[in-house]
C-alpha cells in the first residue's frame, strides 16, 4: 500500500472541457431513462442504445474507435467472473429443485414459520447466514431461493419477502470480515478492517432496525398470522412430499457449499461441488435419470402438479433462465465504455481536487461521484480499486478520517448494487430471487436507507469524527486486527 499522505495524481482526461463530459453524462443517462421508462424498451436493449450514442460522441470529439473498442472488451472481460457464475447458479437451481434441496428446505420453513414472523425471520437468517459465510451471492442463491418459496406457501408477497431477504443478506455482507467488499474497501481507503466495520455501524444499523420495524409492521397485516400449518401451506406440504422423497439428506447440498466458503474456496469451484452433490441425490433418492439431470442444468426443473402456483413455486432455475441477465451485464459493459475512454471519472477526480474544498463538500462530493461510477459500472470493485485511492488523499487533507470515505464507498456501493437492474449484483439478485428489482425496491430498505443516513451524517457533520483520533485508534487496533 502506499501512504495515504502521498499526493494523488489523475490521469489526463481523453475528452477536454468539461462540458462536453457533462453532455456526454445527459445524452447517455437520459436515452437511458427515455428508453426504459417512457418506451418500454427491455434493459439490454436501452443499455446498449445509450452506450452506442455516448460512444458516438466520444468518436465526433476526436476519441479513436481502437481506444473504445479495447475499453468495451476489457469491460466484457470484467464481466466474465460474474456471468460463469450465474451460469452455475442456474444450474444449480435447476438441479437443487430435481434432487428436492429446496423443496425439502420450504417444507421445514412452512412447517416452522408463521406468516406474521416470516419477513423478521427471513431477514435474521439472512444476516446471520451472511455474516457467517461472508457473501451475498452465496446467501441468495440458496437460502434466499428457498425462503421465497416459503414465502409463496404462506402467501406473503414476493417483493416484501425480497425485500427483507436482501436487506438480511447485505447487512451480513456490509458486517462480515470475511466479505470481499469490506476487506476491499477497508484496503483501499487504508483503513483498519475494524474500524471500518464499526464506523458502517453508524448508517447500517439504524437502517437495518428500521427496516425489521417494518417487516414486523407488514407482517402483522398478512391474513393468517395465526401460527401452525394450515390451508394453502398445508396442501403445498402434502404435496412437495408426494413428489420428493423428504430425506434428510437432501440438505447435503447446501451445507456443502456454505462449507466451501466458510473455507474460503473460489466460488465457482464451491458451487459446482454443490451441483454434483444435487445431481447424485437426485440419482440416488428422486430416481431421477442422468438425462433429467441435464435438462434440469440447461431448462431448469419442470413442475406440471396441476396446481399452478406450486407449478410456479417449483419451475425454476437452469442455464437458458439466466441469459437475459448475462445479455444485461454485456450491455453495461457497453455502458460504461465511453466513459472510461473519454476519462470522465478522471475529471471529476481533478475538478474536485483544484476547489480544495471542505470536508462536507469532499465528503458530499465522494457520495455523488461514486455513487455516479457505480450507476455506470454496476461494479464495485471497478469503483472501490478507482476511486479509492484517488479519493483518499482528498479525504484525508480535508481534516476528514479516511473511514468516512471507506464507509461512504460501501454505502454507495455494496448496499445500492442490489437496486441497480443493469449491475452485476442488481441483476444477479432480481434473476436468483424471480422478482423485478422495480418491484422490491421500496421493501429493501436498508439499500437507500443507509445512503440517507450516511448523506445525513455528511451533511451534519456528526459522527464524522477528526483524523487525528482516528489515526490514534486504528493504530491501537492495528496490533491486534491488522487490515486485510
Amino acid at each position: 500500500m502506499t501512504s495515504s499522505s502521498q499526493t494523488a495524481t489523475t490521469p489526463e482526461p481523453a475528452l477536454q472541457g468539461g462540458v462536453r463530459h457533462l453532455v456526454l453524462l445527459c445524452v447517455a443517462i437520459g436515452s437511458l431513462l427515455i428508453a426504459i421508462m417512457l418506451l418500454g424498451i427491455p434493459t439490454a436493449v436501452a443499455l446498449i442504445v445509450a452506450g452506442s450514442l455516448a460512444m458516438s460522441l466520444c468518436l465526433v470529439w476526436g476519441i479513436p474507435w481502437a481506444r473504445l473498442e479495447a475499453d468495451l472488451l476489457s469491460g466484457i472481460q470484467a464481466m466474465l467472473i460474474p456471468i460463469l457464475i450465474l451460469i452455475c447458479v442456474g444450474m444449480m437451481v435447476g438441479v437443487w429443485m430435481l434432487s428436492g434441496t429446496i423443496p425439502a428446505m420450504v417444507t421445514l420453513g412452512l412447517e416452522l414459520l408463521s406468516p406474521a414472523l416470516f419477513l423478521v425471520v427471513a431477514c435474521l437468517s439472512c444476516s446471520l447466514m451472511s455474516i457467517m459465510a461472508g457473501t451475498s451471492w452465496g446467501t441468495l442463491s440458496t437460502i434466499g431461493v428457498a425462503l421465497m418459496g416459503v414465502a409463496i406457501g404462506l402467501d406473503v408477497p414476493p417483493a416484501w419477502a425480497a425485500g427483507a431477504i436482501i436487506t438480511g443478506t447485505f447487512f451480513g455482507d456490509k458486517l462480515s470480515p470475511l466479505s470481499d467488499t469490506t476487506v476491499m474497501a477497508s484496503a483501499v481507503c487504508e483503513v483498519n478492517i475494524v474500524t471500518h466495520i464499526r464506523h458502517m455501524l453508524y448508517s447500517t444499523l439504524p437502517a437495518y432496525l428500521i427496516a425489521l420495524a417494518v417487516y414486523a409492521w407488514l407482517g402483522s397485516s398478512i391474513e393468517g398470522t395465526q401460527s401452525g400449518i394450515s390451508g394453502q401451506a398445508a396442501d403445498i406440504v402434502s404435496t412437495l412430499h408426494q413428489l420428493f422423497s423428504t430425506n434428510p439428506i437432501t440438505l447435503l447440498p447446501p451445507l456443502v457449499v456454505f462449507g466451501c466458503i466458510l473455507l474460503k474456496k473460489p466460488v465457482l469451484p464451491s458451487f459446482a461441488l454443490g451441483i454434483v452433490s444435487g445431481a447424485a441425490i437426485a440419482l440416488v433418492l428422486q430416481g431421477a435419470s442422468l438425462g433429467d439431470i441435464g435438462q434440469a442444468m440447461n431448462g431448469g426443473y419442470a413442475s406440471s402438479t396441476g396446481n399452478e402456483m406450486i407449478d410456479g413455486m417449483l419451475s425454476r432455475g437452469g442455464l437458458q433462465s439466466m441469459m437475459s441477465t448475462v445479455a444485461v451485464l454485456i450491455a453495461a459493459a457497453v455502458l460504461g465504455t465511453p466513459f472510461k475512454s473519454a476519462g470522465t471519472l478522471d475529471a471529476a477526480i481533478a475538478m474536485l481536487n483544484k476547489r480544495h474544498a471542505g470536508r462536507r463538500q469532499v465528503l458530499g462530493g465522494a457520495m455523488g461521484l461514486h455513487g455516479l461510477a457505480f450507476l455506470l459500472t454496476g461494479s464495485y470493485y471497478v469503483t472501490f480499486s478507482l476511486l479509492g485511492p484517488l479519493l483518499r488523499p482528498l479525504v484525508a487533507n480535508s481534516g476528514t478520517p479516511t473511514k468516512n470515505l471507506s464507509r461512504i464507498l460501501e454505502d454507495t456501493g455494496t448496499t445500492l448494487s442490489p437496486l441497480v437492474p443493469w449491475g452485476v449484483t442488481g441483476a444477479f439478485t432480481a434473476a436468483t430471487l424471480g422478482v423485478a428489482t422495480a418491484d422490491f425496491f421500496l421493501y429493501a430498505i436498508l439499500c437507500y436507507g443507509a445512503i440517507l443516513f450516511s448523506l445525513f451524517y455528511v451533511v451534519t457533520g456528526i459522527g464524522l469524527g477528526h483524523r487525528q483520533a482516528d489515526a490514534q485508534a486504528s493504530q491501537h487496533l492495528s496490533t491486534s486486527h491488522p487490515t486485510r
